[in-house]
């Protein structure tokens, strides 16, 4: 089928398809994804092969400020991306290969891709197995994650395989210092011990696993079909996702809860977030503060007051924060303290 406005009109071409992606841009080979999934024949399967500059890709229902470090992700020059499947978050770079597979949705089970990658490993001497959370994992590790996304007529699964991956890298930026003073309503990624193919064969790298992925693709779906990848398809939905209101605006409601402990009192901050918005901030001291300044509550009022409707961002903050940091050394050790939060 091709697709003719919103209709796709009957054609007699090829049902197997495979694209080898020629970028390493997270928001191009995201958006192309997209396109995939939008434009290719609903009765069709198809196999996307895609690797990544170094990137944490959320999924579409997570909170970014719970998941990662994102001031550890901008001093690494690692960038940040939300998907449009669910899942959790993962790490991108050149010695991982992101595999993405689109076929009928009356044809899809969540295992059914995973076991076809855990065979084309196996067929590379990499004893592999899908486990019980539909990861593809070697032992007791995992060596590749799972997301999905279902429409009508259409379902997609799509992995990471960690190949030659920086874990050290991984395991840093994917570790949020404020992970657990955030209580959010969106979804928690799930920690896993994972590792990399390269702990189990020096043979492996990314062109090996692309042909052997490749080749059982062909001996799962049929005769398979190389199609030249278009960086320029869908570019309004990749500038789109590269935006501050689809990385952090999406995010789902949450609250930022912190304690500061001061040598004139201990104060509590609650922070709530709606779109990417403060939507509240409360400060309070703790009962049990004896005879907190006389002005604290005057302070407390006037940060609420500016950082309602702020981006929950630290630039934004910082600027909001500024002119509070001039009513006294109380008022700017509380700008620092929330400011810390940020980052």
């Amino acid at each position: 089928m091709l697709r003719v406005g919103r209709r796709f009109v009957r054609t007699s071409g090829p049902k197997t398809l495979c694209y080898v992606s020629q970028s390493t841009d997270p928001y191009t080979n995201l958006a192309f994804e997209d396109w995939l999934l939008r434009n290719t024949d609903p009765q069709s399967y198809v196999l996307y092969l895609w690797r990544n500059r170094p990137t944490i890709v959320i999924g579409r229902n997570q909170n970014p400020w719970k998941e990662c470090n994102l001031d550890m992700m901008q001093k690494r020059d690692v960038l940040l991306a939300r998907r449009t499947s669910g899942g959790g978050a993962v790490y991108h770079d050149l010695g991982n290969t992101n595999y993405t597979v689109l076929m009928p949705r009356q044809a899809f089970s969540r295992d059914r891709c995973a076991l076809m990658v855990a065979q084309a490993l196996q067929q590379a001497d990499i004893p592999a197995y899908v486990n019980a959370r539909h990861d593809v994992a070697v032992g007791e590790r995992k060596v590749s994650g799972s997301a999905f996304r279902l429409t009508s007529s259409r379902a997609f699964h799509h992995g990471t395989m960690l190949i030659d991956a920086d874990l050290a890298r991984l395991n840093g930026c994917l570790r949020s210092r404020h992970a657990d003073a955030i209580e959010a309503r969106g979804v928690d990624s799930v920690r896993s011990a994972v590792a990399n193919l390269r702990d189990y064969s020096w043979a492996i790298d990314h062109d090996a696993f692309c042909t052997a992925v490749r080749r059982q693709f062909d001996a799962s779906f049929g005769p398979v079909h190389d199609m030249p990848f278009d960086a320029a398809a869908n570019s309004e939905m990749k500038d789109r996702i590269r935006t501050w209101d689809w990385l952090f605006a999406q995010t789902p409601d949450f609250v930022h809860r912190l304690d500061g402990y001061f040598p004139w009192a201990t104060v509590s901050a609650s922070i709530s977030a709606h779109r990417g918005l403060i939507s509240a901030a409360n400060l309070a001291t703790a009962p049990e503060a004896s005879a907190p300044p006389p002005h604290i509550s005057a302070v407390f009022a006037d940060i609420g007051r500016v950082l309602t409707g702020t981006r929950y961002a630290y630039a934004d903050v910082a600027e909001c924060l500024a002119p509070i940091r001039n009513h006294g050394s109380h008022a700017a050790e509380l700008c620092d303290w929330i400011l810390a939060a940020f980052q």
